[in-house]
């Protein structure tokens, strides 16, 4: 089905709605999933940048929920095409099918492995949309932010043991969900201890749930926690064992705000360097926290939304295990 270029009446769907706010296209949307709506949860309108910056997004009509999509809102709403940033061909084809739609498929990808499949999605929006100049500018900030960050870690070595616990996958996880090639530690070449431990076979985008063996055993000297879990984590630290963690023991456990997966380009650079922070303290002696999550935010997003960010989630900072997070 051929699609009219330049689209000028933009649906997004599982997770493609970010990729069209960060290239300016929100005014375009014409609709939005029932969740993006919802603002209770953080994987609905709170606590997601794009939505936190164009709140007008929450007054658009629904198309469905993610699970099930509303052909007949689509067609009443007339885009001209559908941008589709997780699924089959299949399911593709099918809306496709159902609403006499084109129904595109993208990819949020991230900043590390991923992050050719994230520019190349960028690029195929761009196009359609009469957006190429905005997407170069994003590819060339990333470009700017990693060399950055290489830059400073050049000549430096982090021997540090390090581990992120807290993630969500499917449910909420405790001090046990975490991640392989956590694209943070990657970008930072730090020493995941969850690296190293054999994972199951069904990875959520390199996210599992750690025996609590293998994490007493490796025993990090820093961990960072996900506020998304971070009542999860308060109750695990009440156990004996996980209290006798080293990084309990010397207060070394930080808190990040949360994004979702790695599609989010603007989160996921700003806690980037709140990681740096703590392992390369030297070499990010200078970087004041809140106004760099601000120019990331800035940038993609159009909005200055760190003090927003740390009021849902809390700031990036020492977390405590007691139960009364810092501030």
């Amino acid at each position: 089905m051929e699609v009219p270029v330049p689209a000028q009446r933009l649906v997004g769907i599982h997770s493609a709605l970010s990729m069209l706010c960060y290239l300016n296209l929100a005014s375009q949307v014409v609709g939005v999933e029932q969740e993006e709506k919802d603002p209770r949860q953080w994987l609905g309108g709170s606590g997601r940048s794009y939505r936190l910056a164009h709140p007008q997004l929450g007054e658009l009509p629904g198309i469905g929920s993610r699970r099930q999509i509303d052909a007949e809102a689509l067609i009443t709403l007339q885009p001209d095409v559908i941008f589709m940033g997780w699924g089959t061909p299949q399911a593709a084809d099918r809306l496709q099918q159902q609403t006499g739609v084109p129904v595109v498929m993208v990819h949020n990808g991230n900043l590390t492995s991923q992050r050719h499949r994230f520019e190349q999605s960028l690029n195929l929006i761009a196009t359609i949309c009469n957006r190429r100049e905005r997407a170069e500018q994003i590819k060339a900030f990333i470009d700017a932010s990693l060399d950055d960050l290489h830059q400073r870690i050049k000549g430096h070595t982090s021997s540090t043991t390090c581990y992120i616990g807290g993630l969500n996958f499917r449910v909420a996880h405790g001090l046990l969900g975490t991640s392989r090639d956590y694209p943070p530690f990657v970008l930072l070449n730090a020493h995941n201890i969850a690296d190293a431990i054999t994972p199951p076979k069904n990875l959520i985008k390199g996210r599992f749930s750690m025996a609590a063996e293998s994490l007493i055993k490796a025993d990090p000297e820093v961990i960072f926690i996900c506020a998304s879990g971070a009542s999860l984590v308060h109750n695990d630290l009440n156990h004996p064992a996980f209290a006798a963690l080293s990084a309990v023991r010397n207060q070394r456990l930080y808190r990040i705000i949360p994004h979702y997966y790695a599609a989010s380009p603007d989160t996921v650079l700003a806690e980037t360097y709140y990681m740096a922070t703590i392992l390369y303290p030297e070499a990010f002696a200078d970087v004041d926290i809140a106004a760099t999550a601000d120019r990331f935010y800035r940038f993609f997003v159009g909005a200055p939304l760190y003090r927003e960010m740390a009021e849902l989630f809390g700031p990036f900072a020492p977390f405590t295990a007691e139960g009364r997070p810092s501030s």
